[in-house]
């Protein structure tokens, strides 16, 4: 299978978990939609070609490196309607977060990103709009596919899976790892747009997981990582 692999990373970035509003939690590292907008937004799509980039593209994901997460806390106005006056806003931020990021697509599609990633259309931020990273290290390759109980990626989680984990040895903060749900697709006919398909998946910082039993992933044999992707 060919993907494009790239590094984006930035200062300070926040990957929202949609359940979480007053406190708004992060995930350690960008869903698959927050990779899909941030390449249509760097490649200059309209939110229905946004729509159309999410149904064809998969995308994996390593956490590479996180230095620390921090709360931020905004002051807004409320509408007359909530009681007016102010309130207030917590969102977890990620400080200098670092990841691994691998789409693959029919061509030319996967032509098209591998341009955009090279001279973006837009600024690049992941995240919130002003959330800026850096786009490094981008390079077309071919992924082996296998069936394999060894993960180094974001990976689904089937109810009931057991799995064991243990430090890469890459020398990084460690995050444990966490179950969490996260949005596939969206209603797109419906304002605000409505989560349609959900998937649980287990995300970390720093880990190899053996889920004990095969699972579909691809080889990256340079960085020797197997890679779930979504």
């Amino acid at each position: 299978m060919k993907a494009v692999r790239f590094i984006a990373e930035g200062l300070i970035n926040s990957f929202r978990m949609p359940q979480t509003s007053v406190f708004q939690l992060t995930y350690l590292a960008p869903t698959k939609t927050q990779v899909a907008g941030f390449l249509a937004n760097i490649m200059g799509k309209t939110e229905e070609e946004y729509y159309q980039l999410l149904d064809d593209i998969k995308v994996g994901i390593v956490p590479l490196y996180i230095e620390s997460i921090f709360n931020d806390a905004w002051t807004f106005k409320k509408w007359k309607a909530s009681g007016a006056g102010r309130d207030i806003l917590q969102r977890e931020k990620i400080y200098r977060g670092k990841f691994l990021i691998y789409t693959s697509a029919e061509e030319p599609l996967l032509g098209d990103i591998m341009k955009f990633l090279r001279y973006p259309s837009r600024i690049p931020s992941l995240g919130m709009d002003d959330e800026l990273v850096l786009i490094r290290d981008i390079k077309k390759i071919e992924m082996e596919p296998k069936d394999d109980s060894v993960v180094h990626s974001v990976f689904t989680y089937n109810e009931g899976m057991k799995y064991e984990y243990c430090p890469k040895g890459d020398n990084v903060p460690l995050f444990p790892p966490r179950i969490i749900t996260v949005n596939l697709n969206f209603d797109r006919k419906v304002t605000p747009r409505k989560p349609t398909d959900f998937v649980q998946v287990v995300e970390s910082l720093g880990f190899e997981f053996d889920v004990r039993e095969n699972k579909r992933v691809h080889l990256d044999r340079e960085y020797a990582y197997n890679v779930e992707m979504i």
